[in-house]
């Protein structure tokens, strides 16, 4: 589904790049933790074109091709392997990305020997100006940010110090607090008292540890969060029982009665079922919209099936009071998403990531929400990388050709005129998840 050279689509893709973007979800902290810029094939391969260069070395040692990320290793060593990992992955949406960082950023061409030493020539140019005009010049109005590693975990004083309106995020981020935290696979005695230590008390039952998770989220809400991120699905299955609270109960004072002891996976999903439950009950009380990981993970070697957002139909018809915003398109899940949006109220459709995980299905999802289901309901990009904004950049481009181009279709099957076409564009990148979210930002007219 690639858009053809057109007027209209011409017309349309002038539109859309003028609009600002509300960024549905990113990764990112600040500049003071973006990775550092030391050498061109690290530099260039961060985040999710690394997983296709890992996909492609079959027969090649995994330790080789970690190297490619060793800031350490020099150019010189990692070319012979990187170029034959880049041919065969360069014409992947994740390698596109890589491709208009060197023609924007660089002023590169193609990749070669040759440019990997203009690149590292420029390195030193990534500063904190350019990481924030970076922002500014793809015209992100805001990005909504689960922040990454352990700054948000409570284990660590990341979190205390955003409580207490000590760590501070860029003008432009909004924060959604990070559950899998509060509600770990394998819980510890550790993490049960790191937590109930935020609110200056040691638990001694689950509903003590449940009123210091509920007073942290306020306390969240109070500095800025303006949502709920929950992840889980990298580590367990999106169904999520209700389990008597007796139950939880037992499985939570096995831990709680023995520091030695540690609740795994699985035998520990009835626990963290009714967690979840409890926690989504919060997100309702404090009026938290909660945002899901479905469909596909990062990295490799991960089961899909365990992510499809189908298994959340129980969830969404229980916490009706709860507003949802599901991820990356449950790619490859294309259906189910879709009976879910159009079925339950409280449910968004989040196209963040999904413009180069699978272009062409994003671009099909579009296209078929806009015959499906209010076209409210849809957030339309979010970049999701870490603190590396030419990155997104170089995503939100090929997202706004990808929404450009599917509207133009739409036009030219009469389905929509081109002003209603425009308008759905600005609906998608702005105006629904200013709503959704309560961002508090003016409708942007067209």
């Amino acid at each position: 589904m690639l858009h053809p050279e057109s007027d209209l689509f011409d017309r349309i893709l002038g539109e859309v790049n003028s609009m600002p973007v509300i960024d549905c979800h990113e990764h990112m902290q600040g500049f003071e933790k973006r990775p550092p810029y030391e050498e061109p094939i690290a530099a260039l391969t961060f985040g999710y074109v690394f997983s296709d260069l890992h996909s492609a070395g079959f027969g090649v040692a995994e330790r080789d091709i970690m190297r490619l990320q060793d800031q350490g290793v020099p150019t010189e060593q990692k070319w012979p392997l990187f170029q034959k990992l880049w041919q065969a992955t360069e014409h992947t949406a994740y390698a596109r990305v890589t491709k208009l960082i060197l023609r924007d950023v660089y002023g590169v061409a193609e990749m070669s020997r040759e440019a990997l030493d203009r690149v590292a020539d420029q390195l030193p140019d990534r500063d904190e100006a350019a990481y924030y005009r970076t922002i500014d010049e793809a015209g992100i109005t805001v990005l909504l940010t689960d922040v990454p590693g352990d700054w948000l975990s409570p284990l660590t004083d990341g979190l205390a110090s955003f409580m207490a309106g000590e760590a501070r995020l860029p003008e432009k981020w909004r924060l959604l607090i990070s559950l899998p935290g509060l509600h770990p696979t394998s819980l510890t005695w550790e993490r049960i008292d790191a937590i109930g230590a935020l609110t200056d008390h040691s638990p001694t039952s689950l509903d003590e540890f449940l009123d210091s998770v509920c007073t942290i989220l306020e306390r969240c809400k109070q500095r800025g969060a303006i949502g709920i991120k929950d992840q889980s699905a990298y580590s367990r299955i999106l169904s999520y029982d209700l389990v008597p609270k007796s139950v939880a109960e037992s499985q939570f004072n096995q831990v709680l009665g023995n520091p030695r002891n540690v609740l795994g996976w699985p035998e520990g999903k009835a626990l963290n079922d009714y967690l979840f439950h409890q926690y989504m009950r919060f997100a309702r009380d404090l009026d938290l919209p909660v945002q899901l990981h479905t469909g596909h993970m990062a990295g490799i070697r991960n089961r899909v099936d365990k992510t499809n957002a189908a298994h959340l139909a129980s969830v969404l018809e229980l916490h009706r009071d709860v507003r949802f915003d599901l991820f990356h398109g449950n790619w490859p899940y294309m259906g189910d998403l879709l009976f879910l949006g159009k079925n339950y109220p409280n449910v968004a459709l989040d196209c963040c990531w999904l413009h180069i995980i699978d272009p062409d299905y994003a671009s099909e999802l579009l296209a078929r929400s806009v015959m499906t289901l209010p076209h409210t309901k849809v957030h339309g990009f979010g970049g999701d990388y870490g603190d590396v904004p030419e990155f997104v950049a170089g995503h939100l481009h090929i997202a706004r050709e990808n929404i450009s181009a599917t509207l133009a279709r739409l036009v030219r099957r009469r389905w929509l005129t081109e002003q209603q076409a425009i308008s759905l564009a600005a609906d998608w990148l702005y105006n629904n998840p200013n709503r959704f979210f309560s961002l508090g930002f003016d409708e942007f007219i067209v």
